[in-house]
């Protein structure tokens, strides 16, 4: 536990364990350890599914309630992110590391971490495309602070193109006249005010939906951040849009925001207030203070940055993700066992080639298969019975994370009607990440279609 400006900052890993006490024993055996009220809180959050409570039934999968010896605990699942407790504490959660055991909370295997999720989340998620200043050093920055960093920075790209006005209906008592008198007011007018006009007018200001709930983020994260070049950043960004008034009804101004073409830059923007008003925010239109959380499935986020390094690699090939419109069998006009792959990857000749993403750690004591679950070569043989039943030469491959004790290559796994499995790694931590499935795809270059 890390004590920051008087708010304590839990660091865990994915599929770590949580208990109830005073003390945290941060790394011990992957147990750490929470206040009563902190954990009440987050049990609140990840468990309680009463009526009404539909973000804690959306983050329910983050953990699962159990026992460690007499205490309550909760273990994690394969969440990261961030959870904002009401008593200030913040729970940051990293990703486990495909690294030796032992390692997992060594400094640098922290920092590896982070800066593993900062690089996947600003590849796969449009919030984080605007990157802070290379200096500022977010590998060692809390991971809310870099959230809200990376938010602010996408703002300020977005203000310096241009904040967006409308025509805003104005009505004022003034000397002279402007636009059209308001008859229905100026009657009424006090022979001591008779020298002035009631009128009404149409203004250009930047006063619109969009602009005043980007002016309140751009507020709340000054008062969220504690690190002094973001809050001195939200200021400069106030100064800029000094004329816009903060939104008063969050609520409506989201089911407001309505932009035009000329302002489409402001776009990206809609997902960053959201981000900082909803998502992050622990007090909303008044309401009692609860906990709130920022959280990334792992399991989405691996698929989503495999499929983005597939289309850098070779950008001839059509990579497709999730492809729901096949089923493994049907019932008259209905499909039974629908099938989704996480990578649909078709070739410029036509052959295809099917994946999944595990983010799951082979074990390299049990090969020639390292403990890839039956019910993951179950679901590979039906992939390819279905998509590939035109090949002659029928490939799939389960793609992981690389380990340092796993070879760089492993033996193909030959599965039944002719179908080859391939064991797939990916180095995460290295410079320049490949997902070579260039095996594959040399088999499948041949002509390989069956006659018809």
């Amino acid at each position: 536990m890390i004590a920051r400006h008087g708010q304590a900052h839990l660091l865990v890993r994915e599929h770590d364990t949580l208990l109830q006490g005073n003390v945290s024993r941060t790394g011990e055996k992957n147990v750490h350890m929470l206040s009563l009220q902190d954990f009440e809180a987050l049990q609140s959050l990840v468990i309680d599914q009463g009526e009404g409570n539909a973000k804690a039934e959306n983050l329910n999968p983050v953990a699962t309630l159990t026992r460690s010896g007499r205490t309550n605990a909760l273990k994690l699942a394969q969440w990261v992110g961030i959870i904002r407790l009401p008593g200030g504490t913040t729970v940051e959660i990293l990703p486990k590391t495909h690294e030796r055991p032992g390692t997992r909370q060594e400094p640098e295997s922290l920092l590896r971490s982070r800066t593993l999720l900062l690089r996947m989340l600003a590849t796969t998620d449009e919030r984080f495309r605007v990157a802070p200043p290379a200096e500022l050093d977010t590998a060692r920055m809390p991971l809310l602070e870099v959230v809200l960093r990376y938010a602010l920075e996408g703002m300020r790209a977005a203000v310096r193109r241009g904040v967006p006005h409308a025509y805003v209906n104005v009505q004022q008592e003034r000397s002279g006249l402007r636009g059209r008198l308001d008859l229905p007011r100026q009657v009424r007018q006090p022979a001591s005010r008779a020298h002035l006009f009631h009128v009404t007018f149409d203004e250009y200001l930047p006063d619109r939906a969009e602009t005043r709930l980007v002016r309140l983020a751009v507020s709340r994260i000054g008062q969220f951040t504690k690190v002094d070049g973001t809050r001195r950043l939200a200021r400069e960004l106030g100064y800029v849009m000094d004329d816009v008034p903060p939104s008063a009804d969050i609520r409506r101004d989201f089911s407001a925001w309505r932009l035009e073409r000329g302002h489409s830059h402001f776009a990206t923007l809609e997902a960053l207030c959201r981000l900082v008003l909803l998502e992050l925010n622990p007090l909303v239109g008044g309401q009692e203070a609860t906990a709130h959380a920022l959280l990334f499935d792992m399991n989405k986020v691996y698929e989503a940055y495999v499929a983005h390094l597939l289309r850098a690699q070779q950008p001839t090939w059509s990579v497709e993700t999730q492809v729901t419109d096949r089923a493994l069998g049907k019932v008259g006009l209905h499909r039974a066992f629908r099938l989704r792959p996480d990578l649909l990857v078709t070739l410029p000749g036509g052959q295809v080639i099917v994946a999944d993403t595990k983010w799951k750690r082979l074990d390299p004591k049990k090969a020639p298969t390292y403990d890839v679950s039956n019910t993951d070569a179950y679901q590979m043989l039906a992939y390819s019975q279905v998509f590939q039943h035109a090949q002659v030469q029928r490939e799939v491959c389960l793609i992981y994370p690389q380990l340092p004790s796993l070879p760089l290559s492993m033996a193909p796994i030959e599965l039944a009607g002719g179908i080859t499995l391939r064991l797939i790694t990916v180095d995460l931590h290295a410079e320049t990440q490949m997902v070579s499935l260039l095996p594959a795809a040399e088999v499948l270059a041949q002509p390989v279609l069956s006659p018809a």
